[in-house]
């Protein structure tokens, strides 16, 4: 089976499955979706599509093209709506991260993909980066025994606002979509309570939360407290999780872990994953084909949207969240 693919947003990011598909037989783009006629022109290269392929508008290339699934990489504030007309049409849907920017909407969405029994999924890829993976398998293994507490800071500058220029909290909806993701999948173990500072440095290129601090309780007992933001005149991070059984850094080399009573790290070599990418493809392909949903899916996805909602809630009330309590009533 070979699934065939519309494509809205061929530029940019959009290009990523466009190539990925050049090495792959179980998907084939056959038609693309952009405003932009040079985004167009250039993705018709590298999909091997004639101009008859390209529209401007979704709802013409559903029309006038046969297809199984739609791969939506365009801004953020757009997925809502054209995840909603795919489904509707019939189409699985695979999309960029964010699913959308409200939780309502996300919940809307899976409903609606359910009612045309179609499926949708999320490339939430940074889960599939090999240091998440590999803590993840120390974890599930016991060598490291009970999580405790972590600590993460990102300092970066970006001086181009991509999408989230306009948003109230850029880094969340940017970035923390990514970090917390993350840590769902790698402590395989959901928010409990949570709280949240987003706050905007003066010199920041956006209109609000160039950066966030604060801490996520996750309900297997682990804390996790963290300060990023894209808005520092000097690069940095730093990673690191304490467990029953040792510490556990992010190092140049792979992955450090100094055990009780050591004197010296251990370096562990990270495990292997030729690319996230190819991981969310597999997955997507598996789900449509043979209904074995993957941890991306929509569906599963709704516990990031809900967090990044929650952590904005959290900053703009200034109190602490539980998060149970927020998914019931939002």
């Amino acid at each position: 089976m070979t699934l065939r693919t519309i494509h809205v947003g061929a530029g940019g990011r959009g290009r990523w499955p466009l190539n990925r598909f050049q090495e792959r037989s179980d998907f084939q783009a056959v038609a693309l979706v952009d405003v932009s006629a040079e985004n167009l022109a250039q993705a018709r290269q590298i999909a091997n599509l004639d101009e008859a392929a390209c529209f401007s508008s979704l709802g013409a290339a559903l029309q006038a093209v046969e297809a199984d699934a739609v791969v939506v990489i365009t801004p953020p504030d757009l997925h809502a709506e054209q995840c909603l007309e795919a489904v509707t049409a019939g189409k699985h849907v695979l999309v960029e991260k964010p699913f959308t920017k409200d939780l309502g909407q996300a919940r809307q969405i899976i409903a609606a993909a359910d009612a045309h029994e179609v499926k949708i999924a999320v490339t939430q890829n940074a889960r599939y980066y090999p240091p998440v993976q590999t803590i993840r398998r120390l974890l599930r293994s016991g060598d490291l025994g009970r999580p405790a507490f972590g600590l993460m800071t990102k300092y970066g500058w970006r001086p181009r606002v991509h999408h989230s220029g306009t948003d109230d909290h850029a880094y969340l909806w940017e970035r923390g979509i990514h970090d917390f993701d993350q840590l769902r999948h790698l402590l395989d173990a959901e928010p409990k309570r949570l709280f949240c500072h987003s706050f905007n440095p003066p010199w920041s290129p956006y209109k609000g939360g160039g950066a966030i601090d604060g801490w996520i309780e996750f309900d297997n007992g682990t804390t996790f407290n963290f300060q990023c933001t894209f808005a520092t005149h000097k690069s940095g991070s730093s990673w690191r999780l304490d467990c029953e059984k040792g510490t556990v850094e992010e190092v140049a080399d792979g992955l450090s872990l100094r055990r009780p009573g050591a004197e010296a790290d251990e370096i562990i070599a990270m495990d292997e994953n030729p690319h996230p990418e190819e991981t969310l493809l597999d997955g997507f392909y598996g789900y449509v084909s043979k209904g074995v949903e993957p941890a991306f899916s929509g569906r599963n996805n709704l516990k990031t949207v809900g967090l990044i909602n929650a952590l904005g809630a959290s900053s703009d009330q200034g109190v602490v969240i539980d998060f149970d309590a927020y998914m019931d009533t939002h």
